[in-house]
């Protein structure tokens, strides 16, 4: 891991097949798109959640806003042991909480 970084703009400097296809895919996205980007970081040196880099996670950014979309983007970083990529999802109060403000606002 920590194989990438994002440029400037947000761009990551490497870009794998997947990241390509989407690229390619974006003029396919909503023309009106509100997104909640959560995402983990162990803070063990991985810059990771222990599957997805924080560097893939916020690579979605540059995606959605490169693309003809009018766009809400707000990005959360959740850190520590509870940032492992499944508990995410599993009753992490912290990950209830933004999910319930953003999607009240």
């Amino acid at each position: 891991m920590n194989e990438n970084s994002l440029a400037k703009k947000g761009r990551p400097k490497i870009e794998r097949a997947e990241y390509k296809h989407l690229l390619k895919a974006k003029h396919r996205l909503p023309t009106d798109l509100s997104i909640l980007n959560i995402y983990g970081n162990l803070k063990d040196g991985s810059n990771s959640d222990g599957l997805v880099t924080t560097t893939s996670a916020r690579s979605l950014r540059y995606l959605v806003q490169t693309s003809n979309v009018k766009i809400s983007y707000q990005e959360k970083q959740i850190t520590g042991p509870k940032a492992q990529h499944s508990l995410l999802h599993y009753n992490n109060l912290t990950v209830n909480h933004l999910i319930k403000e953003f999607l009240l606002h």
